[in-house]
């Protein structure tokens, strides 16, 4: 049985290891992904063109590529804020962020597919982790009225948002994961992976069945807009920011799959209607990129795809929408103190 002294001799040897992870794992998280979008929208606050969303826009928005077919000058290029992984609540953070800092773009470019604008944002604290683990430390007590947790997943919540071991448990689970799949991979065919992973993971985001996807959009008619969306909008709107909202391109076999059924265009005609009371433009890009070679899986655009679609974009945005005029207004959006960049 330990005596009192080498009880507490473990003990606070115990909180100095636990410690010392803590910091190390702070200072190794400044390089994190979600911390590096912070510093870009910090960066950034001439920007005439904002550009968010998922994976997606991640791979679909080449910034280079827009601008020069948008007109856009280089002292007010555009920023693509995309957060791979992300659900509408993080970007609307990621919106708030920017505007905090000083961005007064004169355009914003939301970019989704299949029904990530209606569908309730639901989370378990398990979900926290990669690039959602922004949801620990960018806003978190304002996030938390755009999505719902347990009770229990609350005060998990509450206690670990204060420490790195816990809010950056992805970072360290994904070098592990990385180092699995090297070794299950030996001895066998190599598998095809873009800047997102494996190609093969992306179709489990996709419906199994055409008649799941029918069903969805048939249940997804009868919704609004999720509540971070509608917020979006709403703060855009009244900061005087243009929204175009962006279906993304999809591949040659998605379409096929999925949005050739008459369900897809229903569901897309509703979309609209709830887009009346914001003045949004709605830009069908679904099928801009007829070529599946351009594509990296069946969600997500190659490199040469992404410039493909984002020169189309910016010559729709040239004669489309004005860019030349007056810089939107200061937006009154109020932001928290709780950020931590």
């Amino acid at each position: 049985m330990l005596s009192k002294r080498q009880f507490v001799l473990a003990l606070a040897v115990t909180l100095a290891v636990v410690a010392a992870i803590n910091v190390v794992l702070a200072l190794l998280a400044q390089r994190t992904l979600p911390r590096r979008i912070m510093r870009r929208a910090a960066e950034s606050p001439s920007a005439e063109v904002l550009a968010i969303g998922n994976s997606l826009m991640v791979a679909g928005f080449h910034e280079s590529s827009f601008d020069s077919a948008a007109g856009v000058p280089p002292a007010h290029a555009a920023v693509n804020l995309g957060l791979g992984a992300s659900t509408p609540v993080e970007q609307l953070l990621l919106f708030r962020y920017a505007i905090a800092h000083g961005m007064r773009p004169r355009l914003l470019i939301y970019g989704f597919y299949d029904f990530q604008l209606t569908d309730p944002v639901t989370m378990t604290n398990a979900d926290l982790i990669g690039n959602r683990a922004i949801l620990y430390y960018l806003e978190p007590e304002y996030a938390r009225r755009f999505y719902s947790l347990t009770a229990h997943d609350a005060v998990e919540f509450e206690v670990m948002r204060f420490f790195p071991m816990f809010v950056e448990r992805g970072a360290v689970w994904s070098k592990v994961e990385e180092f699995r799949r090297l070794l299950s991979q030996q001895g066998l065919p190599a598998r095809r992976t873009n800047q997102f992973g494996r190609a093969s993971d992306f179709s489990l985001l996709e419906a199994s069945s055409s008649e799941e996807f029918t069903r969805h959009c048939d249940s997804a008619r009868a919704a609004g807009l999720a509540s971070p969306v509608e917020e979006l909008l709403r703060q855009a709107r009244a900061a005087e920011i243009p929204v175009a909202v962006i279906e993304m391109p999809m591949s040659p076999y998605h379409l096929r799959a999925f949005y050739s059924s008459p369900a897809w265009p229903a569901y897309v005609s509703h979309l609209r209607s709830l887009f009346a009371p914001y003045d949004v433009s709605f830009v069908d890009a679904s099928n801009w990129v007829t070529d599946g070679s351009l594509f990296a899986d069946n969600l997500h655009l190659s490199p040469a795809g992404g410039q493909e679609f984002s020169r189309e974009l910016g010559d729709l945005v040239r004669k489309e929408f004005s860019l030349q005029t007056s810089a939107a207004s200061t937006p009154q959006i109020p932001h928290s103190r709780e950020s931590r960049p």
